[in-house]
């Protein structure tokens, strides 16, 4: 029999009160899954600089775009991640995430997912804004008389 060799692999521990709390019970299947994503990746010198790609969640839930998009809004709605730095689409980074229920650099964790409630949101993501467009309409607009223009 070989000798034992010292295990690398990483594990996950879900604690009964994060799985048991109202924030995490409200969350979809699809945020559940991201968010056992999130503590895959975790590691203690990382926490605020973890970064799952749109692309990469996609993948890894087995979701289209819009799904895993709405994934990250749930989790951050309910305070289980913290958005900390926007994506740079020039450098091609990802955005980064903190996990709440986890220190960061030594500090405490912030367990903003604690103080969830129906129909709050505890850490609410910027929107991108829709470029007003002038719509199509095929209409034609009445053009003024020189005279009317002359006033």
């Amino acid at each position: 029999m070989a000798a034992k060799q010292a295990s690398k692999e990483h594990h996950l521990r879900l604690y009964d009160s994060l799985l048991d709390s109202p924030a995490y019970l409200d969350l979809k299947p699809p945020a559940r899954a991201l968010l056992i994503e999130f503590l895959r990746i975790y590691r203690p010198s990382i926490n605020g600089r973890l970064s799952i790609s749109t692309r990469e969640a996609t993948e890894r839930l087995n979701v289209t775009e819009p799904v895993a998009l709405k994934a990250y809004y749930e989790l951050a709605e309910h305070g289980f991640i913290r958005l900390k730095n926007h994506e740079s689409w020039i450098d091609r980074k990802a955005r980064e995430w903190e996990l709440t229920m986890l220190p960061v650099n030594n500090h405490e964790p912030r367990n903003d997912w604690m103080q969830w409630t129906k129909g709050a949101n505890l850490c609410p993501l910027p929107t991108k804004k829709k470029k007003s467009r002038p719509m199509k309409t095929g209409a034609v607009l009445p053009m003024k008389s020189r005279a009317a223009m002359a006033f």
